[in-house]
């Protein structure tokens, strides 16, 4: 009886001791987030045009979508038409090049301070290094917008870019931009009411034409769709696991690599010129919704300042969830075969075709793969043909293959086609995917974990790439 009360003492006193730490880990945590807060800001407008755009002249902290800032707080500031650039003069200064980036969030860059952005950084290394030698002072402006896709970053060359008359403009790519060329639907939206997606996004396609010929017989991505077909009906049978090797898997990315080749490129690109984009607007209803939502929430909620701290949550919460990704990585990295199992799993659910009968069918919830890259490409012809009609200069930045969306198969394939089209479109390509891999590999990190956007050292090596290719160029 002794031994046991014993032994119930030690556990009391073991459970009582795991309380304090947990409720000292909390504290701590809370104190932690108490001076390093998160914060929510509505940082973009409705555009009818562009879908939205970043809020002119509105200063911020930006923290991530955490409730505290877990990885970066950085103060942000808007210029007057709602870029996050200085102020610049529409005419353009004598002896002066300008330069225009387009993108995403990867171009806005609001995860490190301004002077760190990768059009700063090209901006410092052009008259470091060029300026003494063509005797030019030159200028990178920057129209990145968070949450636009391939299409929306031609409407703002349209809109607003080509009014400061650039001699360069550059376009940041990676595999989810293209997809929101073609979707209406954007999550910008959560920001005015959580889960609200409203369909506020311009959109592009082709309209219809029977007597072309069909472009995915051309680059004929049947062994992949095939592939995904078969892993499916083996995950639905008993006792199956779905898994590959990493050799298997990289065996099956560069069969498919290997088979977009110039030609077939070359023959895509011709296919597609002779067909018509349509740009199929905002939606009415929805942007009126967009409208509505962000003044009342600025009115019940975050006042004219748009901004405000973040509730504070349970610290341990954050702790738990924080162990299990390290956990899992972890195990990844002892067992590869469970990434390759989680990727391919991804593959199966948003590339299967929906018709096994019809493997370019697309899958119940995205269309085709080829045909979005199709529009894409599209797009692409159209703006390199109104930038060089007045004597610029088009460049693609790619870093499908290191951003990850939707797995490794679908950005490689994407970066190999956009290569080809580049080259034989005589468009400028930078592959940045490849220095940012080989910095990666060097176990320098591009990426914030958490966050998902380049870090500082990311941001450097795609401004730096971007100068290399003007020096050669």
């Amino acid at each position: 009886m002794k031994k046991i009360n014993f032994a119930l003492k030690i556990l009391i006193a073991q459970i009582l001791t795991l309380i304090i730490i947990l409720i000292l880990v909390e504290v701590f945590g809370k104190t932690y987030a108490y001076f390093n807060p998160g914060h929510e800001t509505l940082y973009v407008i409705p555009d009818k045009y562009i879908g939205w755009r970043m809020t002119p002249d509105l200063q911020y902290v930006s923290t991530g979508a955490n409730w505290y800032a877990s990885e970066f707080a950085v103060k942000i500031k808007h210029n007057s038409l709602g870029f996050r650039d200085n102020n610049r003069s529409i005419i353009k200064p004598n002896g002066t090049k300008r330069i225009v980036l387009l993108g995403d969030s990867s171009v806005s860059a609001r995860q490190v301070e301004f002077k760190n952005t990768p059009g700063q950084v090209l901006e410092r290394l052009l008259n470091q290094n060029l300026r003494s030698i063509e005797n030019n002072a030159y200028e990178v402006l920057n129209f990145g917008i968070d949450g636009i896709g391939v299409g929306q970053s031609f409407l703002t060359y349209r809109k607003y870019a080509n009014a400061y008359n650039p001699d360069y403009v550059f376009l940041f790519i990676f595999e989810g931009d293209i997809w929101r060329t073609v979707a209406p639907l954007s999550a910008i939206t959560d920001s005015v009411d959580s889960g609200k997606t409203l369909s506020i996004r311009p959109i592009f396609n082709f309209t219809r034409n029977k007597n072309i010929r069909n472009p995915l017989e051309i680059l004929n991505f049947v062994p992949l769709y095939e592939y995904l077909i078969d892993l499916k009906t083996k995950r639905l049978k008993p006792g199956n696991i779905l898994a590959a090797t990493e050799e298997e898997y990289s065996v099956l990315i560069n069969s498919l690599k290997t088979s977009i080749t110039e030609k077939k490129i070359t023959q895509i690109s011709k296919i597609i010129s002779q067909l018509d984009l349509k740009l199929y607007p905002t939606n009415q209803i929805d942007y009126d919704e967009f409208i509505r939502l962000q003044a009342n929430r600025i009115k019940t909620d975050l006042g004219e300042d748009r901004t405000k701290v973040r509730k504070h949550k349970y610290f341990l919460v954050d702790l738990f969830r924080e162990f299990e990704f390290r956990l899992l990585k972890f195990k990844e990295k002892f067992y590869p075969e469970l990434k390759i199992k989680r990727e391919l799993d991804v593959l199966v659910e948003r590339f299967k075709p929906r018709k096994s009968e019809d493997v370019f069918s697309g899958s119940s919830n995205f269309p085709n793969f080829e045909s979005v890259i199709f529009v894409n490409l599209k797009v692409l012809e159209i703006l390199n043909k109104e930038i060089i009609s007045s004597g610029k200069n088009f460049t693609v930045v790619d870093a499908s293959s290191h951003i990850i969306k939707t797995g490794r198969l679908p950005g490689e394939l994407l970066s190999e086609i956009l290569y080809k089209y580049c080259k034989v479109n005589n468009i400028g390509y930078i592959p940045l995917s490849e220095p940012l891999n080989k910095s990666a590999n060097k176990g320098l990190k591009t990426l914030w974990p958490k966050d998902g956007h380049m870090n500082e050292n990311g941001y450097k090596i795609f401004g730096e790439a971007m100068f290399q290719w003007m020096e050669n160029n």
